[in-house]
């Protein structure tokens, strides 16, 4: 082929060299884009909060009032175009490169319009999904567009940066990203431990779960371990059947200083704050120290993390700090730290081990430490076999298998009935996969870290815990949301994976793939903070969900005086005594041996303390079943709502109060 047939074909497909002229074109359009968006983001910030929310959601907005922004934006698109044509009367073509450079350095400013709607909490709390949309979309365009700027920016400003930092000590350069995490870790978890206490006190906990965990810890700790009436009622019944929640009993002397549900609380904001050191730890053998911080704090602001946090206890979140120690153990060949972390892991649930089975799949499949992973994924996987399918029921049965329902196979309600559909009808599967529930709850996953877990096809592997445990269910919501603990199941993996990601691309030694880098990894962490904002606890609290309720960041002043009441009430009930409660009282009365929810007839329990307000549906019923079991007597009441009943005490006020409550 000829030259001159070369520079025609290459005009043809567009990959040819532009003319200056055509350059300059591109760049002039690129600039007129940035003024307009820029035009479009201050008045996005300047609308007030409601009329925002009205504007981005129904298009609300005045006649006159979108002709001015329609001015508006035509201006700030002239304008660019104006000063470009200026420089070129006085510096004709000279001005082509300059131009092309400040479209490149300035060309994420592109996105600028949409960044006042992506950190509008009142406009898309309640519609998550054209907001995950919104934000997926504009990760996807920020990454390539923040690498241009990052190539294109001036190398002397690179240099400046570069001298600042080393203005400071080498010493003082390694301690400090380290503390900053420190500090971070610190004040997420008093943070966290204050307003989940705060929670408790405002009488917004339950039975399922704060009451159970801190009835079970109480008995293990009197020698009884696994036993928990607040679950199981006066029938009784082993916890492991539940879930094989073993870790529990390395807690206990923490929980012996200072029983209860608080030290519950305190625990679990300390272990979820401070996982950020781990993973700083293991960031930094990956990646630089200043990369290592900013997952760190993603980490921290990651509102999947929050909703569990606020949702009563778990023991099953607690997992996320033990998961990136061992990652770092792995990194650093700490194997006898390993093996421990492994057992750990191992005890805080049963399908914990079915995550570390993928991630010993992980290392194994990728070579990355090859023995190690086998004797990993061997190991897990025999362990969740047995820990599930022999031990757990052994030790009674349990319906939690019923969160598959629709995968079951000719009605047969096992998990090998669920294999046996996703192997024999893998249309069905799929389609059960292709819900909108699903595709958010993906999306709140993965659209605030970038997208980075899904760069390379081998971190995939990682999302196996979170695939199998939350977008297999059906029919069961908490395992689809994220104000629930089964984030879990994602959180260690994709954070691991985010790393990884990152760290492939600082191995890729070219000056794009640094830019590639830096631009990814600020693209994540700008997500990170749009997502936290909406959706989080830790930057705005007007929205935030955590379990099944809004969450208050604040105590009234009755709010108070009714925990005063039932602290008061409590106070009368001796320790040994048996008691039932309404659902959202029972963890004030749970520290104790037998504690019963008001779900289920109790039985001739010592004492009973209800709220009025909080005696509807199954709580009435067994309120009067027991009251036709026993005689009981009113013991004390603070106000109209909230009432102590003994078991063959009389008093003057019972009639009345009876009646008052519509009870026999």
């Amino acid at each position: 082929m000829t030259a001159s047939r070369q520079v025609e074909a290459s005009r043809v497909d567009g990959r040819g060299p532009p003319s200056p002229l055509h350059a300059l074109a591109l760049s002039t359009a690129v600039l007129s884009g940035v003024g307009a968006s820029l035009v479009l983001f201050v008045q996005g910030l300047a609308m007030p909060a409601g009329e925002r929310s009205a504007f981005f959601v129904k298009n609300a907005l005045g006649g006159a009032t979108r002709r001015v922004l329609l001015g508006a934006v035509g201006l700030g698109a002239l304008l660019p175009a104006l000063v470009v044509l200026v420089a070129l009367l006085v510096s004709g073509r000279r001005v082509a490169p300059g131009a092309r450079r400040a479209a490149s350095v300035l060309s994420p400013l592109l996105l600028a319009a949409f960044v006042p709607t992506l950190f509008d909490a009142l406009a898309w709390h309640a519609a998550p999904l054209p907001y995950l949309l919104l934000l997926s979309a504009f990760v996807l365009a920020a990454v390539p567009l923040v690498t241009r700027a990052a190539e294109a920016w001036p190398a002397s400003l690179l240099e400046i940066a570069a001298a600042a930092r080393d203005l400071a000590s080498p010493r003082v350069r390694r301690a400090l990203p380290l503390a900053l995490v420190l500090v971070g870790a610190a004040a997420y978890t008093a943070f966290a431990a204050y307003f989940t206490i705060l929670t408790h006190r405002r009488i917004a906990t339950s039975a399922f779960d704060l009451g159970i965990y801190d009835n079970l810890m109480w008995n293990a700790l009197h020698g009884r371990p696994f036993r928990v009436p607040v679950l199981f009622g006066p029938g009784g019944g082993n916890y492991v059947s539940n879930h094989a929640e073993y870790a529990m009993l390395l807690f206990l002397p923490i929980y012996a200083i200072r029983p209860g549900p608080e030290t519950l609380l305190v625990v679990q904001a300390a272990l979820l704050g401070f996982a950020a050191v781990p993973l700083y730890l293991f960031a930094s053998t990956q990646l630089s120290r200043a990369a290592s911080v900013v997952v760190a704090l993603a980490y921290l602001l990651y509102a999947p993390l929050h909703g569990p946090q606020f949702y009563d206890f778990h023991w099953l979140p607690l997992a996320i700090f033990f998961h990136f120690w061992l990652y770092w153990a792995i990194a650093r060949k700490r194997t006898w730290l390993v093996a421990a972390l492994v057992v750990v892991l191992f005890a805080i649930r049963e399908d914990v081990a079915f995550g570390l089975a993928a991630l010993g799949v992980f290392l194994f499949a990728t070579r990355a430490r090859p023995r190690l992973g086998l004797v990993l994924a061997a190991g897990s996987a025999a362990w969740f076999a047995v820990d599930k399918f022999v031990i757990m029921p052994w030790a009674g049965s349990w319906w939690f298998e019923n969160i598959y329902g629709e995968l079951f196979a000719d009605g047969v309600r096992t998990y090998g009935s669920v294999v046996k559909t996703i192997l024999t009808n893998p249309v069905f599967f799929a389609s059960s996969l292709l819900r909108e529930d699903k595709l958010v709850y993906a999306l709140h996953m993965l659209a605030p870290l970038a997208f980075l877990p899904l760069r390379r096809l081998p971190l995939l592997v990682l999302l196996a815990p979170g695939f199998a445990f939350t977008l297999m269910t059906t029919g069961y919501a908490p395992t689809l949301s994220i104000a629930f603990q089964y984030t879990t199941h994602w959180i260690p993996y994709v954070f691991g994976a985010t790393v990884l990601s990152l760290a492939l691309l600082r191995r890729e030694s070219s000056p794009a793939s640094a830019a590639r880098r830096r631009a990814q990894l600020g693209v994540m962490a700008f997500a990170m903070l749009s997502h936290s904002y909406v959706f989080g606890a830790v930057l705005q609290r007007g929205n935030f969900v955590g379990g099944f309720q809004k969450i208050e960041f604040r105590m009234t002043e009755g709010e108070r005086e009714s925990w005063r009441s039932v602290r008061e009430l409590v106070a009368m009930i001796p320790q040994d005594a048996s008691v039932a409660a309404t659902e959202q009282e029972v963890p004030q009365i749970s520290t104790r041996s037998t504690a019963y929810t008001l779900r289920s007839s109790p039985g001739a329990v010592d004492y009973i303390l209800f709220k009025r307000s909080h005696l509807y549906g199954d709580a009435r019923t067994s309120v009067a079943d027991a009251f036709k079991t026993a005689p009981y007597g009113l013991l004390a009441r603070r106000g109209d709502d909230l009432l102590l009943w003994k078991r063959g005490h009389e008093s003057p006020e019972t009639a009345k109060a009876k009646q008052q409550c519509g009870l026999p």
